[in-house]
C-alpha cells in the first residue's frame, strides 16, 4: 500500500469492504489484502437488476428475455491472525424470467473460507485462499444446487497517483464442482481504487465467469460484468456504497443492468 500509514489504513477499509462485496452476484471474494488480527468487516449489500436480452452461443443472434433480480447477502470476515482472514456470506434473493417461465426464489448461496498472505513487500502483496460454496442453480433451491471448492490467488498493489492513495489488483480463481452435474469455473477479477478526498473512494472493477469441464454435449456459459462505485466513510466505523453495474459480454447469460447498494461495519 502507499508509504504514508494514514492512507494505507484508509485505503486498506475501502479496498476489503468493495472487494468482499458480491455486488454483482458473484462469489465473496475478499481480496489480495488481509485484516490486522482481531479487526473485521460486516457487509450488508442489495442488488437490483434486469436483462431485456440474453447473450447468445456460437454466434446466434441475442434471444428476448424479461429477466429481473433482486437479492440481500450478508458478508463477514475476521482477522485471525495478520496474515490469515476468514469469512463467510450468506445470499437471499428472488430471480425470474417472464419469457422462459424461470422463477426461483430464498436462499440462493452460502460460501466460507480463508486467505492467507504469503507476501508482503513495497507495496505489493500476494495471497491465495480457499472456500467452499454452495449455491441455487435453475429452478433448483440451494440444498440441490451446486457445491464449489474454490482456490485463488490474488495479487495487489498499493501506490500513489498524483498524490492520491491508489491500488490495483487481479484475482484468479477456479471452482471445482464436487456434487451434481455441471461446469467447474474459472474466473478473473480486476479492481482498481483511488481515494480522491478522505472520505470518497472510487472503484472499478471487472469480473469474468466462463464455464469449463462440463458435461459432454452440454451448452456452456460465460459472463464479464463491469462495475463502477464510489464509497463515503460517514464515521469511523462505518461506510456507505452505492454503484452500476452491466453485464457487456457473455455466452448464454442473461445481459444484465443494475444497481447495488452497501453499508459496513468495520470493528
Amino acid at each position: 500500500m502507499p508509504s504514508r500509514e494514514p492512507s494505507r489504513i484508509h485505503l486498506a477499509r475501502g479496498l476489503f469492504g468493495c472487494l468482499a462485496l458480491a455486488g454483482m452476484g458473484e462469489d465473496a471474494r475478499a481480496g489480495a489484502w488481509t485484516l490486522a488480527e482481531g479487526s473485521g468487516e460486516v457487509i450488508a449489500t442489495g442488488l437490483s437488476s434486469t436483462a431485456e436480452e440474453t447473450f447468445g452461443s456460437g454466434g446466434r443472434e441475442p434471444a428476448p428475455a424479461a429477466f429481473t433480480k433482486g437479492s440481500a447477502s450478508l458478508f463477514v470476515q475476521h482477522g485471525w491472525t495478520d496474515r490469515l482472514t476468514v469469512f463467510a456470506k450468506v445470499e437471499a434473493g428472488r430471480e425470474a424470467d417472464d419469457m422462459s417461465g424461470y422463477a426461483r426464489s430464498g436462499l440462493s448461496e452460502f460460501t466460507a473460507g480463508a486467505r492467507y498472505q504469503f507476501h508482503a513487500s513495497g507495496g505489493f502483496v500476494a495471497s491465495a485462499g480457499l472456500s467452499g460454496r454452495v449455491a441455487a442453480e435453475g429452478e433448483e433451491g440451494i440444498e440441490r444446487g451446486a457445491t464449489r471448492i474454490e482456490p485463488r490467488l490474488a495479487a495487489g498493489y498499493g501506490f500513489e497517483l498524483f498524490g492520491l492513495p491508489a491500488f490495483a489488483e487481479a484475482e484468479a480463481g477456479y471452482g471445482w464442482r464436487i456434487a451434481g452435474e455441471g461446469f467447474d469455473e474459472a474466473k478473473l477479477d480486476l479492481a482498481v481504487g483511488l481515494r480522491p478526498w478522505e472520505r470518497w473512494l472510487v472503484l472499478a472493477q471487472a469480473f469474468s465467469t466462463i464455464a469449463v469441464a462440463g458435461p459432454d454435449g452440454a451448452d456452456g456459459y460465460a459472463h464479464h460484468k463491469l462495475q463502477g462505485s464510489v464509497v463515503y466513510d460517514i464515521a469511523e466505523h462505518w461506510s456507505l456504497q452505492a454503484g452500476i453495474f452491466a453485464t457487456v459480454a457473455g455466452k448464454n447469460a442473461p445481459q444484465e443492468r443494475g444497481v447495488v447498494s452497501a453499508i459496513w461495519y468495520r470493528y
